[in-house]
Parts: structure tokens; sequence; C-alpha cells
């Protein structure tokens, strides 16, 4: 029997549908699991990039285990490909050196500075956040925000709204980090750097992960 994969659906929301109703609960974490890993692979695909061999062999030896286990070896498989895929896709936007640590900057507040520069020149939906700031009061800065998305990107999927809605929580996020001048956590820098070049459900869940750990980063500033 073909197994169906998030590409199969419109939205992820209907791939979520899709796997509670028709798959049996017992097996639903797997399925889950194996869906975020064709995401990673079509994702590849779209960037002209192999999919590892030794991650094709390990799939195929997973897939010969039973669950729990199964479904573990599986996830720790997808994290494993996302932090490849961050090296990879970082080293490409950055090119001329192999070394990611040598181009950061001296401090944590001129780290970030250089990424909020990289976003605005290269992510489209943070720009687009950039530019409706600037056209504001600070006083109003978010008071139209969701009126301003409908008005630029009304035409776009939910998803793509909901994805430059979450670029202004990053923006907050990373001035509370440039105003105490604090390091981010680590690969966060390149994670951030390419968020907008994932596409599908894969991009809104590594945009709410990285929201997370610097939410969490900053609750444990606050609280040490």
């Amino acid at each position: 029997m073909t197994r169906k994969t998030p590409s199969d659906f419109g939205s992820h929301d209907d791939w979520l549908v899709h796997v509670h109703r028709e798959i049996p609960l017992p097996e639903q974490a797997h399925v889950l699991a194996f869906g975020r890993t064709e995401l990673f692979r079509s994702f590849h695909r779209m960037q002209g990039l192999p999919f590892p061999t030794q991650v094709a062999e390990e799939l195929e030896r997973i897939e010969t285990m039973h669950d729990p286990e199964r479904t573990a070896a599986l996830e720790a498989l997808n994290d494993e490909i996302f932090t490849n895929l961050t090296g990879q896709l970082f080293n490409q936007a950055r090119p001329g050196t192999s070394d990611n640590e040598s181009l950061r900057p001296a401090s944590p507040r001129e780290q970030i500075r250089e990424l909020l520069s990289h976003l605005a020149q290269k992510n489209p939906y943070f720009a687009l956040w950039v530019v409706y700031k600037r056209g504001v009061s600070h006083d109003s800065v978010a008071e139209d925000w969701d009126g301003y998305l409908l008005q630029e990107l009304g035409t776009q999927s939910a998803e793509e709204i909901a994805f430059t809605q979450a670029m202004l929580e990053l923006d907050k996020l990373l001035a509370l980090f440039h105003d105490g001048n604090r390091a981010l956590p680590s690969l966060s820098f390149e994670r951030i750097c390419f968020l907008h070049l994932l596409h599908g459900p894969e991009r809104m869940i590594q945009t709410r992960a990285v929201l997370g750990m610097l939410t969490a980063e900053l609750a444990e500033c606050t609280s040490a």
C-alpha cells in the first residue's frame, strides 16, 4: 500500500487530519515522524542537494525495527538530518569558508546586528515586517500589522501569512538578545538565517522551535 506524505495534501492541517482520522492511534507517531523525513527529502530535492546515502541506508534499517524503538530512532534521525542541513545551507549562504565560527562577529550584539541585516536583505518575509515597522510610529507598530499583511499577502496561503506574522515575534526576541548583549543559543544563528528557504509545514515547525528556544533562553537568563 502506498504511504501518503505531507506533500500529498494542500496544507499541514489537512495532513494532520488525515493521520488522526485514517491511521490507527498506535501508528500515528511513526507516520508523523516519517512524514517529516519525507519533507526533508523533498527539501533536499528542491534545493538541488543530494540526500545522504548513509541517511537513506539508516532509514531502511529503521523500517525493519518495531515501535516504540522504530519511532524514537526515526525522530533522532530527523534531528540529525536537520542539523546537517543547517550546516549545508549556512555554508551555501556564506561561501568561501568552511569554518562558520570564523565568520562570527566579536560580540553577541554585533552578531545579532549582522543577523538582522542578513534577514532584512535575504528573507522577504522579515523584510516585509521591517518595511512596515519603519512606516509607523513606535506606539502603533503592531496595531495594524495583521491588516497590512492581509493587504500585502491576501492571495497567499495561511501558512505564508503565519510565517510572516512570526517575523514580528522573531524581531522582538532578537532585540531583547541585542539589548542584553546575550549570546544566541547554539546553532540558532544558522537556523534563523535560512528559515525562509524551508517550504511547507517544516518551515513553521522550525520557526516555532526557534522562537521557543529563544524564549526559553531569555527566561533562563532572567531567572539566573
